[in-house]
């Protein structure tokens, strides 16, 4: 039973998603599928007449047109199968006009057919598709000033086949285009609900994704304002890692591998930063950057992104006893001001600017493999909390002779 219930309604699905192509919007395949939709429901409200008719009737005319338009009705799907999604919504819209001059010349205006141009001024509104909306305000009027016609004129528009007694006509031909309105409301209801929570959802994987490559702050900053003003962060600790004889890996190995190989380990590396506090900043090469203390309130920056170096050492340790290809890691850290944000106006990186930068590069390149090599400014900041190893004055490229210690 379940199953079947499941084929039941993929086989309305497909129904209501002909026409559909995946390179139609959200909003398209919603005016698509209220199309389908009502062409379903016309086909409904003539196929009921149809049965009335021959039950009630002896009159050929009254239920052929209702097969006749019947088929008119079931005509859009193929229209918007094969692609002509305006002519399909033009078909509806005249199909529906037709039907109510037909049964006004049928039944007359006593078989209260004409509520239907209530159905017709609506229904363009909600069936063509954007570009097509001039038609619709045309088709709108067009049924707005046909139902106003009748009223004005009901006294003229007599029956030409009276065997349908008027005010049965009045309660099938009132309570179905009730119950057709109320079918579309819902529908459109359903459907725009549905529209929203897939807008939403895209809305979320783009705001993840931007939150992937920039910060919070600054990814709302351009949304809002479409730019970012730099900031400066007085108190920022930089971590920076490198891999020794990283030139004479590559030449050793296929580049897939290498991409791979680095995958993995950044990776890990990422889940090591985000759970210690720490933001990543950017990989160049073989080398990862990271921050802490560029949020509100991260005073321990500096024992942060030891806690987290310490960690991605214990990693490396751990995956070369798995691994054929083994990494040997330097990593040094540094603590100052910084200015940070985001320049260009393509491909937005987010940077960071500053001496502070420089000089934690400066402790990497000057640190060993498997060791965190720290400033004298960091040592400041962590002296009280971890134990480290005084290196004495070492000389740094550009920077000169510089205190540095080793993390224990």
């Amino acid at each position: 039973m379940l199953t079947n219930d499941k084929n039941e309604f993929r086989f309305l699905q497909r129904i209501l998603d002909t026409g559909a192509s995946k390179g139609f919007s959200i909003t398209e395949i919603r005016y698509l599928q209220v199309t389908n939709i009502a062409s379903i429901l016309g086909v409904a409200f003539n196929a009921i007449w149809m049965l009335i008719s021959i039950y009630l009737t002896d009159s050929p005319i009254i239920y052929g047109s209702n097969a006749l338009l019947g088929l008119m009705f079931l005509i859009v799907l193929i229209f918007n199968n094969k692609g002509w999604r305006i002519l399909a919504t033009i078909w509806l819209t005249i199909t529906s006009y037709i039907s109510v001059l037909l049964f006004l010349y049928l039944l007359g205006y006593s078989s209260g057919v004409s509520v239907v141009c209530f159905l017709i001024i609506i229904l363009p509104y909600m069936t063509f598709p954007r570009k097509a909306r001039k038609l619709a305000h045309g088709f709108s009027i067009l049924a707005c000033l046909t139902l106003i016609v009748t009223v004005l004129f009901q006294s003229n528009i007599n029956a030409h086949y009276d065997e349908v007694d008027p005010y049965l006509s009045q309660v099938i031909n009132i309570s179905i285009t009730g119950f057709i309105c109320l079918a579309l409301i819902w529908s459109m209801s359903v459907l725009l609900d549905r529209s929203e929570e897939l807008l939403m959802a895209e809305q979320k994987k783009s705001d993840d994704l931007l939150h992937n490559i920039l910060p919070v702050n600054i990814a709302q900053d351009l949304k809002e304002i479409g730019k970012t003003i730099p900031q400066r962060h007085e108190n920022v600790t930089i971590l920076f890692t490198d891999f020794k004889g990283f030139t004479e890996l590559v030449a050793s190995i296929s580049e897939i591998t290498l991409v791979n190989e680095l995958n993995d380990i950044f990776g890990q590396f990422d889940d090591i930063v985000e759970e210690a506090g720490v933001e990543k900043i950017e990989t160049i090469g073989d080398a990862y950057v990271a921050a802490s203390g560029l949020g509100a309130g991260t005073a321990e920056h500096a024992s942060n992104c030891i806690a987290a170096a310490k960690q991605m050492l214990s990693y490396l340790e751990e995956r070369n006893r798995k691994h054929e290809i083994k990494w040997r890691m330097r990593v040094g850290i540094h603590s100052g001001p910084i200015v940070a944000g985001v320049v260009g106006k393509k491909k937005f990186r987010y940077d960071l600017f500053g001496d502070t930068i420089n000089t934690a590069s400066r402790m990497e390149s000057s640190g060993e493999p498997g060791k965190i090599n720290i400033s004298g400014s960091t040592y400041q900041l962590v002296k009280n909390e971890i134990d480290s190893e005084y290196r004495g004055k070492i000389y740094a490229k550009g920077k000169g002779e510089m205190e540095m210690y080793f993390v224990k």
